[in-house]
């Protein structure tokens, strides 16, 4: 016998201004047929064709995972947890805030959410760069070592930067408000890529939130 999913959209409370393409989606999954909430039930927010797509996390204590800056689409959600039958939900979004309440009968089968013991890479999902430069904007400096001057909204734990688009040999550092680099040897026009990232282990699941790739340039005299 087929198994329907019990789900309930509900709006939430605004708790900022939204823009007209994007919002955020809090999801909280419960055992079937109890008030349980399930942690560490893996969830994903995607197409068809990439079912983590807009983002993989896991469910805390309580049951509930957010997705922030969601684009107006119809998306694909998956749930999944070891002992529990994964189940898919499509849905459509909008501006509005929304919570979703998925449960989960046990057993086993259906698609999983692939969230395990490997890394998964969000990109964007609340980490913004909204402005980056090299010496508050300088067009040229004599110093190889220049601040790395930037806002952005989110809250990243790591930052690295390189001269190298794929950030190549360029290691993960502790995040900084003001960070610094030091430009490669010689004269000329140095262009620097800075990127941030949100890093967690959850219940032995490396979560990884990336920032867009931003970059300036400046000319070393």
């Amino acid at each position: 016998m087929k198994i329907t999913l019990n789900v309930l959209l509900l709006p939430v409370l605004l708790l900022m201004s939204l823009t007209a393409s994007a919002a955020e989606i809090r999801v909280r999954v419960f055992e079937r047929g109890s008030q349980v909430p399930l942690a560490n039930a893996a969830v994903c927010l995607g197409t068809s064709a990439r079912i983590d797509q807009f983002g993989a996390n896991m469910t805390d204590a309580e049951g509930y995972v957010t997705f922030t800056d969601v684009p107006r689409a119809s998306l694909l959600l998956t749930v999944s947890r070891q002992g529990y039958m994964a189940e898919q939900e499509t849905l459509v979004t909008s501006a509005a805030n929304r919570m979703l309440v998925m449960s989960l009968a046990s057993g086993g089968g259906g698609t999983p959410c692939p969230l395990g013991n490997t890394a998964a890479r969000v990109y964007g999902s609340g980490l913004s760069i909204s402005r980056f430069v090299l010496d508050n904007g300088a067009a040229a400096t004599a110093d190889r070592v220049v601040t790395l001057n930037h806002q952005l909204s989110g809250e990243p734990t790591q930052y690295r930067a390189s001269e190298q688009a794929d950030f190549d040999a360029a290691g993960w550092q502790a995040y900084a408000a003001l960070p610094s680099f030091q430009l490669s040897v010689g004269p000329g026009r140095k262009v620097v890529y800075f990127q941030v990232r949100r890093h967690a282990d959850v219940n032995g699941a490396v979560i990884e939130t990336l920032s867009p790739v931003v970059r300036d340039s400046i000319v070393l005299q």
